[in-house]
């Protein structure tokens, strides 16, 4: 946009829309349907989005505006549910992209719940690019509310013949994807000016209209990819791209790898190394060719793969990888450029760029370079109605008692609290709902969030009621040495050893973050506990 069309360009409405905070509250623990329909005192100058999750991977969201009485059906107040608060300044009219309604569209709710999961795990951010976060974030959820549910009366100034207009282009470019299509021509169709109608497009779809027009485009050629054995010079030609060397290049920019990769894939014959990362691949229904494999960690036993060879992982010796010739390398974001230049003259090698603690995120990221986005829809959906039922069945059983987790080895102990933001918290303290029992150590700046350095002495503080363990033995000089805690007096003297209430864990299921270790460590919660 030029300068001269910057000054045609609306303001954007100068609001500004404050998270005062969020709670999620598990099945059971609301007292009575009157806490859903109440508001406390503390937050009668608040708006409220209450988000209901009904057991079946959908929900209903429902708005509460200052003063207001909100009425819940009877049947949705007996679930889990996410309680959001949050004030707003600015000018009176900017507070129209507020619903009138009180119950809200909120499709897909599963990208509802992975914005307000990562929203919670930000509830307590100090930090102030995570506080940041936690804003736009807010941000990003509200937009995702008033685009599904902008009031008819005020709707944004284009005329309801130019929204007409950009979905005819929009059914015009799903038509004729093959053809040569510019942004001139789609505006023309549409009998918007140019600059304006990108505006408008870009408002609808996320997209800019060339984005939009080669997302369509690639997805057919996947579809064909997926289902035939077409050349892939006839894929691209059908698919709208002038030849094959530049379908392959707008393909592996768009997917992460090629479109020969993609198709065999699809087919269960790319050859896959990603180490640490067997619990996603897993999770989509592939096998790696050789798996992670650490000196003092082992390997990832839960997934099952003990007849694929291991890969030692420390050694940070990626040369060897090239004796089982893999078609893609799929490594995180945490080795040296030296690695990663090894990896790339083995193979096509994609990194995981984005650093998230939400496994979601991570997973649907990973499918997409597969083409296996529905595989990886129906396991988060299948996981999260596994959640909500030990969340239920928890809530009747614990009563309020408590719950830590230590990750013990020969010079450490740490203690993972409800602060955390990944591996073991966001199951024990989000998914399954426990009620954490406070830190009882010290924050230290070599650990994420949420976890806590704890003397010997700090035991005498810990009467949890119950305690979960595990053992790391990355300090041990001898073997066993991690154990040795065990036969300590502060350690027998704690409540929940006296009253045989310790559970050991795996140390690799409850150390990744991953779909499966996910769901094993719900299966070790309900053992231990139900």
């Amino acid at each position: 946009m030029d300068i001269q069309q910057s000054k045609q360009a609306e303001a954007p409405p100068s609001v500004q829309y404050a998270l005062q905070s969020i709670r999620l509250i598990p099945a059971g623990e609301q007292a009575d349907r009157g806490e859903l329909e109440n508001r406390d005192r503390d937050d009668e100058e608040c708006f409220e989005l209450i988000f209901i999750m009904n057991g079946t991977g959908q929900g209903k969201c429902y708005l509460r505006k200052p003063g207001k009485s909100l009425s819940i059906d009877q049947e949705a107040s007996s679930f889990s549910y996410y309680r959001v608060c949050f004030v707003t300044s600015g000018y009176d009219g900017a507070f129209s992209l507020l619903p009138e309604k009180q119950e809200l569209a909120c499709t897909p709710f599963a990208k509802t719940l992975e914005l307000l999961g990562e929203l919670y795990g930000l509830r307590r951010a100090t930090d102030e690019l995570e506080r940041f976060q936690r804003f736009v974030k807010f941000q990003e959820l509200l937009l995702f509310l008033f685009r599904q549910n902008r009031p008819a009366a005020h709707e944004d100034k284009g005329t309801d013949g130019e929204r007409h207009g950009v979905e005819l282009s929009l059914r015009h470019i799903h038509q004729y994807y093959r053809e040569l299509l510019t942004v001139e021509e789609l505006a023309a169709l549409a009998g918007v000016d140019r600059w304006k109608y990108t505006r408008l497009f870009k408002e609808a779809t996320g997209q800019v209209p060339l984005q939009y027009l080669n997302e369509v485009r690639i997805n057919q050629a996947k579809k064909w990819l997926a289902s035939a054995d077409d050349k892939l010079l006839d894929i691209a030609l059908n698919a709208g791209f002038n030849n094959e060397y530049y379908f392959n290049r707008r393909f592996k920019q768009t997917v992460g790898i090629s479109p020969g990769q993609y198709r065999r894939s699809r087919k269960g014959q790319l050859r896959v190394v990603a180490p640490y990362l067997e619990d996603f691949i897993v999770a989509l229904d592939m096998q790696p060719i050789v798996q992670y494999w650490h000196e003092k960690w082992g390997k990832q036993d839960y997934l099952g793969l003990s007849h694929i060879p291991t890969f030692d992982e420390h050694s940070g010796d990626f040369n060897a990888l090239s004796g089982y010739k893999p078609d893609l390398i799929l490594l995180m974001d945490r080795y040296e450029q030296q690695q990663y230049s090894e990896c790339r003259r083995i193979s096509t090698t994609c990194i995981l760029r984005e650093q998230s603690n939400n496994w979601r995120t991570v997973l649907r990221t990973v499918a997409d370079y597969f083409g296996r986005t529905d595989l990886a829809d129906d396991a988060i959906a299948k996981y999260d109605s596994k959640a909500r039922s030990a969340s239920h069945t928890l809530s009747q059983a614990m009563k309020g008692e408590t719950v830590a987790f230590l990750r013990i080895s020969a010079d450490h102990i740490i203690q993972y609290t409800e602060e955390g933001r990944g591996f073991v918290s966001t199951v024990l303290y989000g998914d399954v709902g426990l009620r954490s029992y406070s830190a009882v150590g010290v924050a230290s700046k070599a650990n994420a969030p949420g976890m806590f350095n704890l003397s010997r002495a700090d035991l005498g503080a810990l009467t949890a009621d119950h305690l979960f363990i595990t053992f790391d033995k990355w300090h041990s000089q001898a073997e066993g040495a991690e154990r040795e805690l065990l036969e300590q007096p502060e350690w027998r003297e704690l409540p929940a050893v006296r009253n045989n209430r310790v559970y050991e864990v795996d140390f690799l299921t409850w150390m990744n973050n991953g779909i499966i270790s996910n769901g094993k460590k719900i299966d070790d919660i309900l053992r231990a506990l139900a």
